[in-house]
């Protein structure tokens, strides 16, 4: 009897100090991993609490990377305008500040900023995030604008012969070169390269063709925020326009489109660079249009700047709410998965305790023989 009821108590010692490892075991785990337990099931009847909650975290995670894109994205956008609103402003100030002065127009120096300045716009306008192009809509693989030179040949060009201004021009062709040997007016030359088309300025075929799409950013599974801005929105296409045709512009000595007279010069007066007041008045006539074009355009810049501000800030709004609610539902997680550290601390000091006396027992257990037993 004592043999077996020896063992019986050896075996129900060993059981009790592998119960107190595995114990030692999770309050461990429970410390380095500051959670209460390595698997769902071990968090009973508050799995459905917790799984809920991370289910939010994730949904709402989603839109909040969304709204952080598209916040990204804006605010790359408006830095574009704002550059593109300062060159515009540049060269409309330079076009105001020759026509002021009553006299010749420095054309040499117009035309060079312009080149500079529509090299830049037309880079600005192909801004991307990445590899999207911010100004193409929903068309995000295709540059919006490409100079194709398309516009540049729709102008052409008028080049008198300087030697004997009654000759034949040396070249005059497409709507420069109409106007400079007569054959349209100065009001059909600006309303000729006003009416230029999408297609004609550069820009791409999802653009001259509407089927560009919007640029959304949905904020949750109902609701989406429209911050499409296209390059060939009205204010940046007049941009495009205003500088191609300052470019193209003929020597100023010239002043083409003069009386509207193929025979025009044949005036004695008419001989560069003085050419007759009315001749003048028609070259002043464009750079005063297209000086306003550019004002227009300014304006439209400062409409669309603000456009995208309040969409982002409509967004910020909505982004800074899911945040909340995110936190919330962290906060769910933690009550339910992490471990009480000092909790945890203070039942592992506790177990030691427990341990140390188990496997003194566990010791004396073992030496018990019934030699021993007769022998004390």
């Amino acid at each position: 009897m004592v043999n077996v009821s020896t063992l019986a108590q050896y075996l129900d010692q060993i059981s009790r100090l592998k119960g107190q490892q595995k114990m030692l075991g999770d309050l461990t785990t429970q410390i380095s991993s500051g959670k209460k337990t390595q698997t769902l099931s071990g968090l009973g009847a508050d799995i459905m609490k917790t799984t809920r909650a991370r289910t939010g975290v994730n949904s709402l995670s989603v839109y909040v990377d969304n709204i952080k894109n598209a916040d990204r994205r804006i605010e790359l956008m408006q830095n574009a305008l704002t550059q593109i609103k300062a060159q515009a402003d540049n060269i409309s100030q330079a076009i105001a500040t020759n026509v002021q002065e009553g006299d010749y127009p420095d054309l040499g120096v117009l035309q060079s900023l312009a080149t500079n300045i529509y090299n830049f716009i037309i880079d600005t306008m192909n801004e991307t995030d990445g590899e999207r192009f911010l100004f193409g809509g929903s068309d995000t693989t295709e540059p919006p604008i490409n100079d194709t030179g398309l516009f540049q040949s729709a102008l052409g060009e008028f080049v008198p012969d300087s030697s004997d201004l009654t000759n034949p021009p040396l070249v005059a062709s497409g709507m420069i070169g109409d106007w400079g040997d007569g054959t349209i007016t100065t009001d059909q030359f600006i309303a000729a390269y006003r009416a230029s088309s999408d297609t004609v300025l550069g820009f791409s075929n999802a653009l001259t063709t509407n089927t560009a799409g919007k640029t959304l950013v949905r904020v949750n599974d109902a609701s989406e925020f429209d911050y499409t801005t296209l390059a060939n929105q009205t204010s940046m296409k007049e941009i495009v326009r205003v500088l191609g045709v300052l470019k193209a512009l003929p020597p100023v000595e010239y002043a083409p489109g003069a009386l509207n007279d193929p025979t025009a010069t044949t005036l004695a007066t008419d001989i560069a660079p003085f050419p007759p007041a009315e001749k003048q008045e028609s070259f002043y006539k464009v750079l005063n249009d297209l000086g306003a074009l550019l004002n227009e355009a300014i304006d439209g810049l400062t409409d669309e700047s603000f456009k995208l501000s309040q969409v982002q800030a409509q967004i910020t709004i909505v982004k800074n709410a899911h945040v909340d609610q995110i936190n919330s539902y962290r906060d769910i997680i933690g009550e339910v998965e992490d471990a009480d550290l000092t909790e945890s601390s203070a039942k592992i000091a506790q177990l030691q305790v427990q341990m140390q006396a188990s496997f003194q027992v566990t010791a004396l257990v073992s030496q018990l023989t019934l030699s021993n037993f007769l022998g004390n």
